[in-house]
C-alpha cells in the first residue's frame, strides 16, 4: 500500500468515497470545489491501483490542526489503513510544526488507538468558530472531540513541508 499527497487525478474517486460516506452520515458532504480548494491538505492510501482510503489534515489555529474527512473504501476495511492515513497526518502535522492534532467523532476507540484522548470540545474554540457554527449538525452533535499532543521540534515549524510517502 502507498500514502501519498492527493493529486488532481484521485479527485472523482476521493469525491465518490466522501459522498458514500457522507450519504451515510458518518462524513459531513463535500462538493468537488471544495475538494479542489482543499486538495494541498488531503492524503490518499492506494492498494493495487485503487484508493483504499483518504484523510485531510486542516489548521484550525496556529499550532492547531483537524484530522477530517477520514475515509476508507468498504472493500479495504480491517486491514489497517485507517489507522495509517491517521497516522500520516499526525507526522505531516509534526513536519509542518503544529503542537496538536484534534478530531471529532464517533469512532472514540479508533482514535484511541491511534494516541487521542477525549477533550472538552470547549478546549477546542477554533473548530467552534470555523465549522460548527454553520453545521446542520450543531444542535445535535454526537461526536467527541479528541486530540493527540505533538512532539514538536521547535527547528521544523515551516507550516508547509509535507512527509515523504508511506509505503
Amino acid at each position: 500500500m502507498l500514502i501519498r499527497a492527493a493529486r488532481p487525478e484521485d479527485l472523482e474517486d476521493i469525491y465518490q468515497l466522501v459522498t458514500y460516506y457522507a450519504n451515510q452520515g458518518a462524513l459531513l458532504p463535500r462538493t468537488r470545489e471544495s475538494l479542489v480548494a482543499h486538495l494541498p491538505h488531503l492524503a490518499v492510501a492506494y492498494q493495487n491501483s485503487r484508493l483504499a482510503g483518504v484523510v485531510a489534515l486542516h489548521r484550525l489555529e496556529p499550532t492547531v490542526s483537524e484530522v477530517r474527512s477520514l475515509a476508507v473504501d468498504p472493500a479495504f476495511h480491517k486491514q489497517g489503513i485507517g489507522q495509517q492515513l491517521v497516522l500520516y497526518a499526525v507526522h505531516q502535522a509534526e513536519a509542518e510544526g503544529y503542537h496538536k492534532v484534534i478530531a471529532f467523532t464517533r469512532q472514540v476507540t479508533f482514535f484511541e488507538h491511534c494516541g487521542f484522548h477525549a477533550v472538552p470540545r470547549e478546549s477546542v474554540p477554533g473548530k467552534y468558530f470555523i465549522d460548527c457554527v454553520g453545521c446542520p449538525m450543531l444542535t445535535h452533535c454526537d461526536e467527541i472531540a479528541m486530540e493527540r499532543v505533538l512532539s514538536v521540534d521547535s527547528t521544523r515549524t515551516s507550516l508547509t513541508a509535507a512527509p515523504a510517502s508511506l509505503t
